[in-house]
């Protein structure tokens, strides 16, 4: 019987690429949403899909802070360069208790998960009021009505949801959204390179997706 292909985040093609956040845009995102929550030393941050602890690298050598990662993906854990400060969890099942964190990024998985309203709630349970959620991923193109998303696919562009559908249900889940930002150009930017490699990779996302910034704060206790 046939495995099944790698997911494409665990492929060093996109290492390759992408770099070690494996995502688009790189490092440029998480430090403009850094900068704009004000982040300092000793803010206690997550990291919601860490992958290979990219990001939660970076907080802690640019920013100062005490970050923290999971990652559900054993295989990533083990190719992770600098694993301090990762967890093997799912991000919709925290291992942290209430109000943990002064801050919490979620760069490109989102849209993976299977009850993102059941994230949101985790997310908003570990935030501290007032904390912030900085979320980073694909969307899809059009505007969106109620009913159930759509879950066909494994991929980030095949999960995508309309971008007004997903900052109605953060502001359900308890948060007041602060800015939003359309990083579109990133998004087509990594698909160009993938699209150049050797195996030449399509990861979806010239259909009409767009890639976008998101920062909200924790309204209530």
């Amino acid at each position: 019987m046939a495995l099944a292909p790698r997911p494409l985040w665990e492929r060093e093609e996109l290492r390759a690429v992408a770099g070690e956040t494996l995502r688009p845009g790189g490092f440029e995102l998480t430090d403009r949403a850094a900068d704009y929550i004000g982040l300092v030393p000793g803010w206690r941050v997550l990291d919601i899909g860490a992958g290979l602890g990219a990001t939660v690298a970076r907080l802690r050598s640019r920013y100062g802070a005490s970050a923290w990662g999971v990652e559900p993906s054993a295989d990533q854990l083990e190719r992770a360069d600098r694993p301090q400060g990762l967890v093997r969890a799912r991000g919709d099942r925290l291992p942290f208790k209430d109000g943990a964190f002064d801050a919490l990024f979620c760069e490109c998985v989102f849209s993976l998960f299977d009850d993102r309203p059941g994230g949101l709630a985790e997310f908003h349970r570990v935030l501290k009021p007032g904390g912030f959620l900085v979320l980073t991923d694909l969307c899809a193109s059009g505007l969106s009505t109620s009913g159930p998303l759509s879950g066909g696919g494994a991929s980030c562009a095949d999960r995508a949801a309309p971008l007004d559908r997903t900052a109605r249900m953060v502001r359900d889940g308890g948060f007041a959204v602060e800015l939003l930002e359309d990083h579109s150009a990133h998004l087509r930017d990594l698909a160009a390179r993938l699209a150049w490699t050797a195996e030449g990779i399509a990861c979806g996302c010239g259909r009409g997706l767009g890639y976008f910034l998101m920062i909200a704060q924790k309204q209530g206790a």
